[in-house]
């Protein structure tokens, strides 16, 4: 779990520069919404996604997948 007032950083910083909190299960790139846990393709992406606030399809245009 990170720590209360990084996860507050994140979530300003992503409204901020995107319009979108990461807290509300919005793709902060897209606006893709109802983001679970089973739409990632694995823990790495889904790690991805609680750092970054990507969809899948986001990481993979981002990183080339």
């Amino acid at each position: 779990m990170k720590n209360p007032k990084y996860e507050e950083f994140l979530d300003d910083m992503s409204k901020k520069l995107f319009g979108r909190s990461r807290n509300d299960g919005v793709c902060v790139t897209c606006g893709s919404n109802k983001i679970e846990s089973d739409d990632f393709r694995d823990d790495l992406s889904r790690k991805e996604y609680n750092i970054s606030g990507m969809c899948q399809k986001c990481q993979d245009e981002v990183f080339g997948i």
